[in-house]
């Protein structure tokens, strides 16, 4: 288990202590231990959408809507920012929101009439646990989910960053690699496959691949083929919710995310051995920190496919791997920058193996570890974080 961590407050910063209404009710209240001086209304995100509005001690959360893409969602989630506005009787000064120009919450936001701060997505997931956590100095934090859009414009999602409220430094991240297809490749789990085996093995991954590929059309793989090794400009992601979707798809778990994180969830069961080996892995130092590679892993994986290597082996091993993969690059960052505490957000984590075997190997190396304790890990947390931040960014926080 994970240390419960608690600071002391200190002038002149928003630092949240809490104190919950009834479970049952549809709004999350927190009290704060410190006062806000400007009313934040945090937007959420797209996905899990949930906003927040930080007003004085008060923090309220409102309930969350799937997906406001939906038409009618989208409706629902306007009626509940005008209703948390309104019933408290009290007028935002300052809207936060995702730093996603295409996120209907984002064009919301901006059409509100009132001044706006966009808030990088890990960002708020690592700050939403700090203030869970009462947390009062910087974090390293270890941020992996399926998408957020970062500041170089690629879609981050394995992510290690110092932290505080008011600002942060990516002090690492996992290689890039194309997104084929964009949002198709969240949902055709062989997408992210083959950008890895690609880039794990180049131009050989069709002559060590190719029964691994036969669920999928000869049209449509070569279509993606031929594009990856165009010079058409790919969108890249550091995500590790497609890394797990893409060894899902390898290991034949699952070929389509028909429900959120079904390809990740499978291959978190299929991982029933004990006391693994990891697979290879590189880290590296870089312009931007520690670059993570799994190529190494990829192609160990891709040559254990084809020699008939067991499912649930092959699925521990790479849990093992991503695991200490991480916890070796936060070691690396909470060195170089004095920190003892690592926080870990995202919806990566919801996997509890990975988050038990991260935690393990900090712990040892005695670093204190922060999780969310009443908040998901995922993007039903972001509005919170998201309005924190906004605060501090703004000089509101007292």
């Amino acid at each position: 288990m994970s240390k419960t961590l608690n600071s002391e407050t200190t002038p002149c910063d928003t630092r949240l202590s809490f104190t919950s209404t009834d479970s049952n009710h549809d709004d999350d209240v927190f009290i704060l231990a410190t006062c806000t001086q400007t009313p934040v209304l945090a937007m959420g995100g797209d996905l899990k959408a949930r906003a927040c509005l930080l007003d004085g001690r008060t923090a309220t959360m409102s309930r969350c809507l799937e997906n406001v893409n939906d038409s009618t969602q989208y409706r629902a989630y306007c009626k509940m920012i005008d209703g948390l506005i309104e019933a408290l009787g009290s007028n935002a000064k300052l809207v936060a929101h995702d730093l996603h120009p295409n996120y209907l919450s984002t064009r919301l936001a901006q059409r509100m009439g009132l001044p706006t701060i966009g808030v990088q997505h890990h960002h708020a997931h690592i700050v939403s646990v700090m203030a869970e956590q009462r947390l009062t100095k910087p974090v390293i934090g270890i941020c992996c989910d399926g998408a957020g859009f970062g500041t170089d414009d690629a879609t981050w999602g394995c992510e290690v960053m110092y932290c505080q409220a008011g600002g942060f430094k990516r002090m690492g991240h996992l290689d890039y690699f194309p997104l084929l297809g964009d949002d198709a490749a969240a949902i055709e789990t062989w997408r992210p496959a083959l950008a890895l085996a690609q880039q794990a093995i180049g131009e050989d991954w069709r002559h060590m691949t190719t029964s691994l590929f036969s669920r999928v059309s000869v049209d449509e793989l070569n279509a993606l083929s031929r594009l990856a090794k165009s010079t058409i400009p790919l969108h890249q992601t550091s995500s590790l919710g497609r890394v797990f979707d893409g060894v899902s798809y390898l290991l034949g778990l699952c070929d389509k995310n028909t429900h959120e994180a079904e390809a990740a969830i499978a291959l978190e069961r299929a991982a029933t051995c004990d006391h693994v080996e990891p697979y290879p892995y590189e880290t590296r130092a870089g312009r931007d920190g520690v670059r993570m590679s799994l190529s190494p892993a990829l192609r160990t994986i891709l040559s254990e496919c084809h020699d008939g290597v067991p499912v649930s082996l092959i699925a521990s091993r790479f849990h093992e791997t991503v695991a200490r993969m991480l916890s070796a690059t936060a070691v690396i960052a909470a060195e170089e920058a004095g920190v003892r505490t690592i926080v870990l957000a995202g919806g990566c984590f919801a996997n509890a193996r990975l988050r038990t075997r991260v935690t393990s190997r900090l712990q040892q190396r005695h670093y204190d570890v922060a999780v969310p304790l009443r908040l998901p890990f995922g993007d039903a947390a972001l509005a919170l974080g998201q309005a924190v931040v906004g605060a501090a960014m703004h000089g509101g926080g007292g």
